[in-house]
């Protein structure tokens, strides 16, 4: 059971990375559909409570920096396994550090991934309104 602990961890560490990047990526997709709606229907909005500008910097930018550094402490917690670990096999030392890079390249994608797309999101935010 010793021996099954550690895949368990790592799955569930994996798998709550996703479960919350998914969750982040669907309110982050709907932010930006209704920003964009509000630059189609009336530009800066200037007469309504929450205008596009108001929705992006208190709803979207605040989401993908969230998600960023979730995905970045996520994929620090997997890197930094197998220093916490002490195996005295070397051979199963080694074999634990290359899966948990090889499983860290999922968060570390989507962090870099939610970088790009903020940066699209505000350099399309300027663009619409100009």
């Amino acid at each position: 059971m010793d021996r099954l602990g550690l895949p368990i961890v790592l799955l569930a560490a994996l798998w709550g990375a996703v479960n919350t990047t998914l969750s982040f990526f669907q309110t982050i997709n709907a932010r930006r559909d209704l920003i964009f709606e509000l630059i189609d229907e009336c530009g800066y909005c200037a007469g309504k409570t929450l205008g596009p500008i108001e929705i992006y910097f208190t709803n979207l930018l605040p989401l993908t920096i969230g998600n960023i550094i979730f995905l970045s402490l996520i994929s620090y917690v997997i890197l930094s396994i197998p220093r916490h670990m002490k195996i005295e096999n070397k051979e199963e030392a080694e074999h634990l550090r290359i899966a948990c890079r090889i499983i860290a390249i999922l968060p570390i994608f989507g962090a870099i991934s939610f970088a790009a797309g903020g940066l699209f999101d505000m350099v399309m935010l300027a663009r619409s309104l100009n």
